[in-house]
């Protein structure tokens, strides 16, 4: 039996073109099927996109400078007044400030005797030996003595006060500022005449144990040696209508080290050159600022309108699927739904 030649290339078929012929399906199912998607569409688009999301709108993240004011004066060891200047002769950058929990002043120092120095502990009078003929190789109650500035400071000393003051009386002031380069606008509360106190929306002071309440911090475990603390000021914008709010987040950055810094202040008492010194033990606050914007965008309205119409012929596929392989009568519909043409392009 010969073999049947095979069908020579077609590109008619190859290059086929698919039309698109509308039925008119007489079907419950498939109308119910069809309004339910389409309504599901129309619901996301208006109801969560424009209204839930507001995608529509165009939105921006930006950076801004904050500046910090301690107010309200405090309380050391309860009775001691602990005014603003005390409390601000930290060594602070821009965008941070220092809230003092615990001061060690050790006064009168001078330079001209040796003492007993907590730096250098001991066991023995070897272990403070180091063969320089102007230090002295003695260790006294644990302690090497050094020439140096003394008294030196020690807590267990009667020459060093201790102070424990009581921070939770200060209130911190944040003016800050934030420009959105998108929108070419800025905000700020910088102008802000007086302090505004929160829970009010514009609120632009905090009383410190708020601040330590957002950061999950208790003011008795870290007054010894003081934590570290990061603060964000935000600004919610609406742009449109030229309004905002803030709010502020804190997190404890490292309360096991803590933060501390010396402070010293010079005088000359019978021609002799003498200190007393601050040892500031508190609560670092590094403060940034940002700016949460957001503004009516033809763009972003076209994209979403767009959006919306392509998702419309989704109902069209969800009842073709349906009626195409979920109904008994899919193999009519289908008969209806396709139909092949003659082959135009044959020559023969």
């Amino acid at each position: 039996m010969p073999e049947a030649e095979p069908e020579p290339f077609d590109l008619d078929k190859l290059l086929a073109y698919d039309t698109i012929k509308e039925v008119r399906v007489l079907d419950r199912r498939l109308g119910f099927v069809y309004y339910v998607v389409l309504g599901m569409v129309i619901f996301y688009v208006i109801i969560y996109c424009f209204i839930i999301k507001k995608q529509y709108l165009d939105r921006e993240k930006s950076n801004g400078f904050v500046m910090t004011k301690v107010i309200n004066p405090s309380y050391a060891n309860d009775t001691i007044p602990f005014d603003i200047f005390d409390s601000l002769t930290n060594p602070g950058e821009s965008g941070a400030v220092f809230i003092p929990t615990r001061v060690l002043i050790t006064r009168d120092q001078s330079q001209k005797d040796s003492c007993e120095n907590p730096g250098y502990p001991c066991e023995s009078n070897a272990q403070c030996d180091t063969g320089d003929e102007i230090m002295t190789g003695e260790c006294k109650n644990k302690m090497c003595v050094r020439r140096g500035w003394c008294p030196a400071e020690s807590v267990a000393a009667t020459t060093t006060e201790i102070y424990k003051i009581d921070a939770l009386k200060y209130d911190l002031w944040f003016q800050a500022k934030v420009l959105f380069h998108k929108f070419q606008a800025d905000t700020a509360n910088i102008d802000d005449p007086s302090p505004v106190y929160y829970p009010n929306k514009k609120a632009n002071t905090y009383p410190l144990h708020d601040v330590l309440r957002l950061a999950s911090v208790e003011l008795e475990d870290v007054w010894k040696e003081g934590a570290v603390i990061q603060v964000l000021s935000l600004f919610d914008c609406n742009l449109d209508a030229d309004i905002f709010e803030t709010r502020l987040e804190a997190s404890l950055i490292d309360a096991t080290t803590g933060f501390n810094y010396k402070h010293a202040r010079y005088y000359e008492e019978g021609g002799e050159m003498k200190r007393d010194v601050y040892h500031y033990y508190g609560l670092r606050l590094i403060i940034f600022s940002t700016g949460l914007g957001e503004m009516t965008s033809f763009a972003q309205i076209v994209l979403q309108t767009s959006q919306a119409i392509a998702l419309l012929g989704c109902a069209g596929t969800v009842a073709d699927i349906f009626l195409q392989y979920i109904v008994p009568e899919r193999n009519h519909y289908i008969e209806e739904k396709i139909k092949k043409t003659e082959d135009f392009g044959d020559d023969n």
